[in-house]
């Protein structure tokens, strides 16, 4: 009598060992995919944010040396009032502490009604300072306010002469779409 072995054949005794192996490395590549998805993401967003900052900043930058200018040619009689704004001009006198108790420009936002802030894109073209027309970013605002009409010109020697006039300047700018403001301001003497 003869024995006859039959063989179980390899493939019968896996029994889809790989497929599960697949589907886990799958399962693992589409894990990777999708973190890395959401970290371009993210850094679009951070870099589109710091893109609208840089472009209110210099916007911003513009509208303080546009009303530092005014500053310089300002005729002291023509000043408005704190109590009366006068925007097609951005120039106030702010001296007395009394009836001005809080700075011209945490009033009204820029734009709004009854606010202080002058809208720069009206002295677009004079001093060879133009602004986007392409929706990259809006024209600032800015307030010039007189503090003083008697403050020392050498500010390291505040006994000398009180011959020069400070002004405070402020501007504002506001990226595209409002996701970004930018506020700078500066302390101006003239003689």
């Amino acid at each position: 009598m003869t024995r006859s072995v039959s063989a179980v054949p390899v493939s019968r005794l896996q029994r889809g060992a790989s497929l599960i192996i697949a589907m886990i490395l799958l399962l693992v590549m589409s894990l990777v995919a999708a973190a890395s998805l959401r970290s371009t993401l993210m850094q679009e967003r951070m870099s589109s944010n710091t893109y609208d900052r840089d472009l209110a900043f210099q916007s911003a930058e513009a509208g303080l040396r546009m009303g530092e200018r005014q500053a310089e040619k300002a005729d002291l009689t023509a000043l408005s009032g704190c109590q009366s704004p006068k925007p097609s001009t951005g120039l106030y006198r702010n001296t007395d502490p009394a009836l001005c108790p809080q700075p011209l420009w945490e009033g009204p936002a820029p734009g709004a009604s009854g606010s202080y802030w002058h809208d720069a894109q009206n002295d677009a073209g004079s001093d060879d300072i133009s602004f986007s027309s392409n929706n990259l970013s809006l024209a600032p605002y800015y307030i010039v306010e007189l503090i003083s009409e008697k403050a020392p010109c050498q500010i390291n020697a505040p006994d000398s002469d009180r011959n020069c006039k400070r002004f405070r300047v402020t501007a504002s700018s506001r990226a595209a779409e409002g996701r970004s403001q930018v506020i700078l301001q500066s302390i101006y003497a003239t003689q």
